[in-house]
């Protein structure tokens, strides 16, 4: 499928087209306030020409984009193409390390920035626009800039990890993410009635797809508090009071959301996309169980091809989860180790090839001409393909089903993690000679990422744990990091993981007789912690961080504690009462407070 002459070619005249279509209806929605498209329009064009006249953004430049408060990210992102650049959406909650190196990876000509941010940017030395202090004073223009940017031109960069150490800067041109959405609009039937709820950071890729399919078919955009995006009573809660249609997310967040909606809660839900991870299909029966006339949706794509490459529509008595097959615009090669297709029933590594593709990774020529190339094979018919590195079984009807990675990436929050990214930060320490990672699934659906640290002198477990928090994005940084002698090996010299297993296992089990809760309270915490962590042994005074919880464990834990002990914990318990003991006496006195006003 090709856009018609008379359709827009960039981004921003797509969302232009809706905005003279209904300028009054609601674009976006945050924490009660609602901002008309003709609103949303008129702000991000005093920007737009801002960048335009003021700073001298051209076509291809890279305005860099580190703010917290949602909407503003998002009149951010229209203004800068708008002025005929492409927006960078960083994550302001990133250590320092990380953003100055993804701000150094892309050369931005100018950063949108947030007070309350600064810190990521102190050492950025081009032009700054401070959002919350210089809007309201700007006396540009309001009105649609002149076109300046084409279709071949930069929309976005999008960050992913890399295997240098350094994230990769995904380049997305205008034609290549249009298409995208026009396939999703008309596939899930976007409209003004629409509300979504907006689940992705703008850092990461789903976000695009997500945000833009709302503002380019005319449909509310429901913006949650970025600090509450795993607190599941308020998901839902505005999932009920705002009429929310749909919503995109990771099975992670999914899988614990799920345990707090029902028919009632989500009675203007009419359909859910999971992407960014695979996952089983004891998920989707869940969800079954529980929404039977929700429709749900399996999404697989990389960056690399405007986020979304293949569908499936997946239903109750599915016998495996699939990611379907291509969507308009995107073709599918499945070859074995020889270069040659693979038929019905056949396991081989996906290509990708059509009119979606990213135009590469920025300011990396030889890794882009590694991953995409043209293929002299008559197969392809000279076109242009990506190489995804996934390996994948064709089904008879040309369904497909993930298997696993060719190489080392893996998915934690469905963000790709190349495990030699975080080897290289830890390697940078002159006590760590060799770094094994090793990757273990647990029964939360979280996978834990554990760091096995090689060396004479690797033993400070703290300095090193300081480093990753530095350098690497919360959901990269390895859960436990335990320094071996050696790596182990089987007889055919592999690395024997059971044996890291057990190394693991004894590392973190404490000495000493087992903990002996002192009250009821404490004894069902222990008994869900040990759930939460198996197979480590947890102690009363374990702090709950430590042993590898994150904001999705933190789901879990609350949502243990309503089901076995009845008490709603607010999601910024755990952080107060980080362990069994202290945690305990949080929930005793809420338990005492409810019983004295019954």
């Amino acid at each position: 499928m090709s856009i018609a002459p008379d359709k827009p070619g960039t981004l921003h005249q797509f969302f232009e087209e809706c905005v003279r279509k209904a300028p009054d209806n609601i674009a976006l929605e945050y924490e009660g306030e609602c901002i008309s498209y003709g609103e949303l329009n008129r702000r991000a064009n005093q920007l737009a020409h801002y960048l335009r006249d003021s700073v001298g953004v051209v076509p291809d430049d890279r305005v860099a984009i580190l703010v917290r408060h949602p909407p503003t990210v998002i009149a951010g992102m229209l203004a800068v193409l708008k002025a005929g650049g492409a927006y960078v959406a960083l994550d302001p909650d990133n250590p320092p390390a990380v953003t100055h190196r993804s701000i150094e990876n892309v050369s931005p000509k100018a950063l949108l920035v947030e007070s309350s941010a600064a810190a990521g940017a102190a050492f950025f030395t081009g032009e700054l626009f401070v959002t919350d202090v210089m809007s309201a004073t700007l006396d540009t223009p309001d009105t649609d800039p002149a076109p300046a940017s084409a279709p071949t031109d930069l929309a976005y960069v999008i960050h992913t990890s890399g295997t240098t150490g350094a994230p990769k800067a995904t380049a997305v041109e205008h034609h290549s993410i249009v298409k995208t959405l026009r396939w999703r609009n008309a596939y899930y039937g976007f409209g003004p009635d629409d509300t979504t709820l907006a689940m992705p950071r703008p850092s990461f890729d789903s976000s695009v797809a997500d945000t833009f399919c709302a503002l380019t078919s005319g449909a509310r955009l429901l913006l949650p508090a970025r600090d509450r995006i795993t607190d599941r009573r308020y998901l839902t809660g505005l999932m009920e009071h705002r009429e929310v249609s749909h919503f995109l997310i990771t099975p992670a967040l999914y899988s614990r959301l799920l345990r707090g909606m029902s028919t009632q809660s989500t009675k203007a839900l009419r359909s859910i996309t999971i992407a960014g991870e695979w996952f089983t299909s004891s998920l989707v029966r869940e969800h079954f169980s529980r929404l039977p006339d929700v429709k749900l949706f399996n999404e697989y794509g990389p960056s690399e091809n405007s986020v979304c490459s293949t569908v499936h529509p997946l239903g109750a008595s599915d016998p495996h989860v699939l990611i379907g097959r291509p969507v308009d615009d995107t073709e599918v090669f499945v070859l074995d180790d020889d270069g040659e297709p693979v038929g019905p029933g056949g396991t081989g590594e996906l290509y990708l090839g059509g009119g979606r593709l990213a135009r590469g990774y920025l300011g990396n020529p030889e890794l882009t001409a590694e991953k995409f190339f043209r293929p002299p094979a008559p197969l392809f018919g000279g076109q242009r393909v990506y190489r995804t590195g996934d390996i994948v079984r064709v089904h008879a009807d040309g369904n497909l089903q993930f298997v696993e990675r060719r190489d080392q990436q893996i998915k934690i929050r469905g963000r790709r993690v190349d495990l030699g990214d975080v080897a290289e930060v830890l390697t940078r320490d002159d006590s760590v000679d060799h770094v094994f990672l090793l990757r273990r699934d647990t029964a939360s659906a979280a996978p834990r990422l554990i760091a096995f640290v090689v060396g004479p002198t690797a033993t400070d477990v703290e300095r090193l744990r300081a480093t990753a928090k530095e350098s690497l994005p919360d959901y990269m940084v390895p859960s436990a990091i335990i320094p071996v002698d050696t790596v182990p090996v089987t007889p055919h010299g592999k690395v024997d993981e059971a044996a890291l297993d057990a190394l693991y296992s004894d590392a973190t089990t404490p000495e000493g007789p087992a903990p002996e809760p002192a009250t009821p309270v404490e004894s069902a915490l222990l008994a869900i912690w040990r759930k939460l962590f198996a197979p480590l042994a947890v102690g009363l005074d374990d702090d709950f961080f430590e042993l590898g919880g994150d904001s999705l464990g933190v789901m879990d834990l609350v949502a243990d504690v309503e089901e076995h002990l009845g008490v709603q914990l607010d999601n910024s318990d755990p952080y107060t009462g980080r362990t069994i003991r202290s945690l305990a006496l949080i929930i005793e006195d809420r338990q005492s407070t409810e019983a004295g006003t019954a």
